[in-house]
């Protein structure tokens, strides 16, 4: 069975090179590869093709269209045939044996839809190391209902990505493959855990760059109108400081505490007020939004 690796990419600069340094050591290759970029304005198209040059790993098409990243992985999608759809991203590193493991489960067992893997933060300095400290490990999922893969390090069929309609365009950046793990929980896919599958990723090296993340991620869960109560927790201690020290930590690193907090808060809230609503003809049922797609493939179950 054909298996297509996908990956988006945006003014990634020279980071390109170890990336595809990492992904040319797969001991296992994809039969096709598809890289969007979307709208860099660095030259990273011109750095895929040099990074991917010389052979060894098959040559990515690339395509170049100014798109959000739900776009950019159903653009990638759309260019390849494959049944079995990989996917990570640029700026994270796939262990050699990444690709043979994420997508092992599927081949195995024609039951499965959707293949999550472990990702592993690389820690570098003091701050990210705070980070790692307040944040802790990744946490494995106790049962499939609790596999929600970043696209970062997932594979899934392209059945399934056709049942939900693909990713969420409409929203402005974040929270689109969240959004998808939703809708394919809801209509009842098949999701499987293998720590096997390993990805690393930089943590965000500085507090500037972390607190934007989580203005993005709380914008994106907004409009998604995802985790909700969460989001609404973080508000409240925002708007009264003093319930910051309610938490296992206490007083310690509290007013860095205070400002994830803050930054998550502000972010939901401006996602809540400002950010892109559904379309029209999707609908919100049991708490999830449903496409077209979705609606007619959870009508026939």
């Amino acid at each position: 069975m054909k298996i297509a690796l996908i990956s988006t990419v945006f003014n990634e600069g020279e980071g390109v090179f170890a990336w595809a340094a990492a992904l040319r050591a797969q001991t296992r290759m994809p039969d096709e590869f598809v890289i969007v970029d979307g709208g860099s304005t660095d030259g990273t198209p011109e750095r895929l093709q040099k990074a991917f040059a010389g052979g060894g790993f098959p040559v990515p098409k690339i395509i170049v269209e100014k798109c959000n990243i739900a776009r950019g992985r159903n653009l990638a999608i759309q260019n390849c045939t494959a049944e079995i759809i990989a996917a990570t991203d640029a700026g994270s590193f796939a262990a050699a044996d990444w690709l043979a493991e994420i997508t092992r489960p599927l081949l195995a067992d024609a039951a499965l839809d959707v293949v999550g893997g472990c990702s592993t933060p690389l820690v570098e300095n003091d701050f990210q190391r705070l980070l790692l400290l307040l944040d802790g490990p990744e946490t494995a999922p106790r049962t499939p209902a609790e596999i929600f893969p970043s696209s970062r390090n997932t594979a899934f069929r392209r059945s399934a990505w056709t049942a939900v309609g693909g990713y969420p365009e409409w929203l402005t950046r974040w929270a689109e493959d969240a959004l998808f793990n939703f809708q394919l929980h809801a209509l009842g896919k098949h999701y499987f855990y293998n720590p096997r599958a390993s990805v690393a990723w930089p943590v965000r090296p500085d507090a500037k760059s972390y607190f934007q993340m989580l203005r993005n991620y709380g914008y994106g869960a907004a409009e998604a109108r995802l985790y909700a109560p969460y989001f609404r927790r973080r508000l409240l201690i925002a708007l009264c400081p003093p319930l910051v020290l309610l938490s296992r930590w206490r007083t310690r690193h509290a007013g860095f505490r205070y400002r994830k907090n803050f930054a998550s808060a502000r972010g939901w809230l401006m996602g809540f007020l400002r950010g892109q609503r559904a379309p029209a003809d999707w609908r919100r049922i049991d708490g999830v939004w449903f496409s077209p797609a979705a609606q007619m493939t959870r009508g026939k179950k």
